[in-house]
């Protein structure tokens, strides 16, 4: 078998509010499971599963209960995104995986099928979730998107979706197709087809920071300090938007300590950071 060049990959599925003529807006997870699989044993060794109560449209529609099997009353009893979010960050730390850049742990990577979950879905809850996030934890800023993974073995274009990939694979779909768990244990099984069929699993997509959630931000211009909400994190965009918010063109923004605040930075603003702005000379 092909060494990996991670220790883990947690697989994960969502499933949201839908509907096939009005679709709620925003959408909202209502199935948050994962299994984490060893790389270099090919096995799962746990699973992570629970339902998600929405908030803002919390009564599903006939469409998405039939897609998903998922029903008005495990969605009712579900704790909320915020909780199950916690519950879930707690879970990835049990097995001692790193949450943030200090800790220390095994290597790992939240694998996927698809870019949706990481790309719009959750971006979109975190954003408006109740109380809502001003950034995106580590782990959820780069994935695997298994259907990349896939169409190197494939040799063609046009991958096919998950059952699509199993046939191919010679393996058979088990459980619900679009109930979260059951599509988490059939995307396990094309990660140890492909795996022992010599495919590397690394990284194959990011989170663009124009997709993080806003973030107020505290900005002291010639001893004149107001808040202003950053909308896109670019530093076109913050360095814009100090120069209209002060009427006065910024050029560069610091850190109280002086240091600049770059593209890279971006990312990791939180709610209330204070930062200093420049004008030219």
């Amino acid at each position: 078998m092909h060494s990996q060049p991670l220790d883990y990959v947690v697989v994960l599925d969502f499933e949201a509010t839908c509907d096939d003529k009005n679709p709620p807006v925003p959408q909202e997870i209502i199935e948050f499971p994962s299994i984490l699989v060893n790389m270099k044993t090919l096995e799962p060794e746990d699973e992570f599963s629970t339902f998600v109560r929405p908030v803002h449209h919390p009564i599903l529609t006939d469409f998405c209960k039939e897609l998903t099997s998922i029903t008005q009353e495990q969605v009712d009893t579900a704790p909320t995104f915020s909780e199950v979010f916690e519950q879930y960050m707690a879970w990835l730390r049990s097995h001692g995986l790193p949450v943030t850049p200090e800790e220390e742990g095994p290597s790992y990577a939240i694998l996927l099928c698809g870019d949706w979950d990481f790309r719009i879905m959750l971006p979109t809850q975190l954003e408006t979730c109740e109380p809502a996030f001003d950034y995106v934890p580590h782990p959820f800023r780069q994935w695997i998107n298994v259907k990349r993974i896939f169409e190197r073995w494939y040799g063609k274009r046009k991958v096919p979706g998950m059952p699509g990939m199993l046939r191919a694979l010679g393996l058979k779909l088990t459980g619900r197709h679009h109930r979260g768990i059951d599509d988490c244990r059939n995307i396990t099984k094309i990660v140890q087809a492909l795996a022992t069929r010599g495919l590397s699993f690394d990284i194959t997509s990011e989170l663009s920071v124009r997709r993080y959630p806003p973030v107020d931000l505290s900005i002291t211009f010639n001893g004149d300090t107001q808040t202003l909400t950053l909308g896109k994190r670019s530093m076109s965009s913050l360095l814009g938007s100090t120069s209209s918010l002060f009427r006065r063109e910024v050029v560069q923004v610091q850190f109280p300590d002086g240091a600049e605040v770059t593209e890279a930075d971006l990312p990791d603003l939180r709610n209330g950071t204070s930062l200093n702005a420049l004008g030219k000379e």
